[in-house]
C-alpha cells in the first residue's frame, strides 16, 4: 500500500476517511460535498444550480462522533471552497436563549452573525423546542429559520442531537 505523506495538518476529507467505522456517514458526506461542488461550478459558469441546501441534521447517541464529524465537515466545506471561511461556531441552548422577551432573538442573531461565512453547529438542538409555553426556545428557532433562509449562501447550520429527541424537534 502506498503511504501518503502530509506536511502539517491532513486534509479534512482524509481525516474523515481515517475515522474508524461510519461508512454511511462518510458516503453521505462525499455525496453532499460532490453536489455542493457541482452547484458551485455551475454557479461560477452562470448556470442555474439545483437549489440544494447545505444545512444538516446530525443524529445519534452520545459518543457517536456528531461533533467531531461536524468539525471535519466544516473544514471540508472550507477546503473545497464551498464556504468562504474556516469559521466553525459551536453553540447550544444556553448561548441562544435569554430569560426575557425580545432578548433571545438578539442573542441568537449575534451567534448566527458570528458564524456567517462558515458553519454554525447547534448541539442538542432539540432543547430549543423542549420548553414550556413561557420558554423562549421557540423565539430562537424562529430567528434561526429566518436567518437560514436569508443567508442560504453565506452560512451552513448543522443541528445535532440524540435521534429520538431530534425527531420531535
Amino acid at each position: 500500500m502506498l503511504e501518503r505523506l502530509f506536511f502539517g495538518e491532513k486534509p479534512a476529507l482524509v481525516q474523515l476517511n481515517e475515522m474508524i467505522g461510519l461508512p454511511v456517514v462518510k458516503n453521505e458526506v462525499e455525496e453532499f460535498v460532490a453536489m455542493a461542488e457541482m452547484n458551485k461550478r455551475r454557479e461560477d459558469q452562470g448556470l442555474a444550480n439545483t437549489g440544494m441546501t447545505l444545512h444538516s441534521l446530525f443524529l445519534g447517541n452520545p459518543g457517536t462522533g456528531k461533533t467531531t464529524v461536524a468539525r471535519i465537515v466544516g473544514k471540508i466545506l472550507y477546503q473545497k471552497g464551498i464556504v468562504a471561511s474556516d469559521k466553525f461556531v459551536e453553540t447550544s441552548r444556553t448561548d441562544l436563549v435569554a430569560g426575557y422577551v425580545g432578548q433571545t432573538a438578539i442573542k441568537t442573531r449575534e451567534k448566527l452573525e458570528e458564524a456567517l461565512g462558515g458553519v454554525l453547529f447547534i448541539d442538542e438542538a432539540y432543547t430549543l423546542a423542549n420548553g414550556s409555553d413561557n420558554d423562549f426556545g421557540s423565539e430562537a428557532i424562529n430567528e434561526i429559520l429566518k436567518f437560514m433562509e436569508d443567508h442560504r449562501d453565506d452560512l451552513v447550520i448543522i443541528f445535532a442531537g440524540y435521534t429520538d429527541n431530534m425527531t420531535d424537534f
